[in-house]
């Protein structure tokens, strides 16, 4: 049974991804547009949207990918905050240093092997090149055409992306808010700094694993993730791998700065309606 602890950061995790899927699920379409098409401008993808369609159908297209964004994001935020609260707990100690690092990293390869089908099925979405009609479509087309191991493609830089970034973000939102804010940690604005601050830097470091996993999850073919290093450094150069830079640092720097702060509000709720 999960603890009380546990508890609420299951409702905590919710409500933040929730809300953070939706808002910014725009910035993840133009990320992958951009890293599929790395010639594209943000200007040029939302232009080339635009172009294509009219009225409604430029929402529906600008959040396309929001149904497996939101089956995989909102669980995954749940299950990020769970297993970071129970391994804090089992942990027992004061988390700082190397240690919030260590523990950022641990939640995040539990949550990653939890939601990593989703996670395919989301950067497909938004790829616009499959067709999907459904979630369920999707996952009986992918065990059909490349069994069930076609589910998990991209695994591996999904952590080599996941592990450090939670790991680094961890360290540095701790850092921050006990450097710059010593004095009142809980605070909106020590929350929302730490965040931001804690969101570009860990972007900054992981976003050329991003562009592998996104590169290998939309392939024809199963390409391992040294092939993709090789092929993209080969024929596209190094600048490929910071394609989709701008949008996925400004997402997920707001993301987690967003998350964050309703985490911790729905935390401090909850800790004062207990009282």
């Amino acid at each position: 049974m999960l603890t009380e602890s546990a508890t609420v950061s299951l409702v905590g995790g919710l409500c933040s991804g929730t809300l953070c899927t939706i808002l910014f699920q725009p910035l993840d379409f133009i990320k992958t547009q951009q890293q599929l098409r790395p010639s594209h401008t943000m200007m040029a993808v939302c232009k080339g949207v635009l172009r294509e369609n009219s009225g409604s159908n430029v929402l529906r297209n600008m959040w396309l990918g929001l149904n497996p964004s939101l089956a995989k994001t909102v669980p995954g935020v749940a299950c990020y905050f769970v297993a970071l609260s129970q391994v804090k707990r089992l942990y027992g100690g004061e988390v700082s240093g190397l240690v919030a690092v260590l523990l950022g990293a641990t939640a995040r390869i539990i949550t990653a092997a939890i939601v990593q089908p989703l996670s395919l099925i989301k950067t497909r979405y938004e790829s616009g090149r499959f067709g999907y009609r459904s979630i369920a479509d999707a996952v009986r087309r992918v065990c059909e055409g490349e069994r069930a191991a076609g589910l998990y493609r991209g695994f591996l830089p999904t952590i080599l992306r996941d592990a450090p970034f939670s790991g680094v973000y961890l360290a540095v939102y701790t850092g921050t808010k006990r450097s710059f804010f010593p004095t009142s940690q809980n605070s909106v604005t020590a929350t929302t700094v730490g965040g931001l601050v804690a969101g570009m830097i860990a972007a900054t470091v992981t976003h050329p694993a991003d562009v592998i996993k996104t590169r290998m999850q939309v392939a024809m073919e199963r390409v391992g993730t040294a092939t993709v290093v090789r092929e993209i450094y080969k024929h596209e150069g190094l600048a490929v791998f910071w394609a989709g830079f701008v949008p996925r640092t400004l997402r997920r720097t707001l993301v987690s700065a967003t998350a964050w702060l309703v985490f911790e509000e729905v935390q401090k709720r909850a800790r004062q309606h207990g009282r």
